[in-house]
């Protein structure tokens, strides 16, 4: 168990921006962690639409945390669309996650706010998220949770000025004829991509490696993809010690190397009636292996240096 951070250090890391979460686990450098890893249980009460089984999702969920019940990792992270709508889909989406003996990580998804405007202010307390990007470190690694909704339609509330920016950048995106100019994505915008870089930069000085978690991909280009993804990979590009990107919300899955970063795409749960997709991910000091369950791949993916 790491002991507690020091003073100076932790007032450091405030000035930056950082959650720090406490750390109880038995990592360690050598023997490297391992981590759970869904995306997309979208669940709701409603009938399928498609290849999207709404109400699959509850057991899905709980068959992934059996199986993370069963190893020791030191968290879990929900890359986001937890429900696909209404309030009340929370309830039930939470259960089996509470039976989770691993603390969660979650990252907010367009879904996650297909709801009333005065239930979206909400969203946060309800998940348990103090802070919608965020990071943490351990041994070895700092891993960050960029919110790629932080300029969207979505989640921002009608009339405030925060829709009225992000319509604005929306615009923007079709007048460029950008592919991922849909309304259910969003980007990282350039307050947040201004806090992540001195993030990065920070953890470079103290030897770690940063892996981030979002909603959104950024690679390969396509429909799914954050508005901004090009201002995001190149802030990514600057900062060598990035060493991979996961998401979800492009239910399909997928995978891209840019400049020898892994961007990682796993697949949504909510899809098909009775296969799940979930994964462990191990981190090494040189690579992390995740190992796929149902519809969820395995891979090897070594770090570029």
């Amino acid at each position: 168990m790491s002991s507690p951070l020091p003073r100076r250090r932790f007032l450091r890391q405030l000035a930056l921006g950082v959650a720090v979460a406490p750390f109880v686990g038995c990592a360690s450098r050598s023997k490297g962690f391992e981590i759970g890893v869904i995306a997309d249980p979208q669940y709701a009460d409603i009938p399928d639409r498609g290849t999207r089984c709404y109400r699959a999702s509850l057991a899905k969920l709980g068959a992934a945390v059996d199986h993370f019940n069963g190893r020791p990792l030191d968290f879990c992270v929900n890359l986001g669309d937890t429900i696909d709508r209404e309030w009340r889909s929370f309830d039930e989406i939470l259960k089996p996650m509470t039976a989770c003996r691993h603390r969660w990580e979650h990252v907010l998804g367009n879904h996650d706010f297909a709801l009333l405007d005065g239930e979206k202010t909400q969203v946060d307390a309800r998940l348990g998220v103090a802070a919608r990007h965020r990071c943490f470190d351990r041994p070895g690694f700092r891993f960050v949770v960029l919110d790629t909704g932080a300029v969207s339609t979505y989640a921002t509330l009608a009339g405030s000025e925060a829709r009225a920016e992000a319509a604005a950048e929306f615009a923007r995106a079709k007048a460029r004829k950008l592919p991922q100019a849909q309304d259910w994505n969003g980007a990282v915008g350039p307050k947040q991509l201004a806090w992540f870089e001195g993030v990065a930069a920070d953890a470079a000085r103290r030897g770690l490696k940063v892996v981030v978690f979002a909603h959104h991909p950024v690679a390969p280009a396509g429909s799914y993809d954050a508005w901004d993804a090009t201002d995001v990979l190149g802030a990514l590009g600057r900062h060598r010690n990035v060493v991979a990107w996961f998401n979800g919300h492009h239910h399909d899955g997928g995978f891209a190397a840019v400049d020898g970063l892994p961007c990682v795409t796993f697949r949504g749960m909510v899809e098909t009636p009775d296969t799940n997709a979930f994964a462990t991910a191990r981190f090494l000091e040189d690579r992390v292996i995740i190992a796929g369950q149902g519809r969820e791949p395995s891979r090897e993916l070594v770090f570029r240096v």
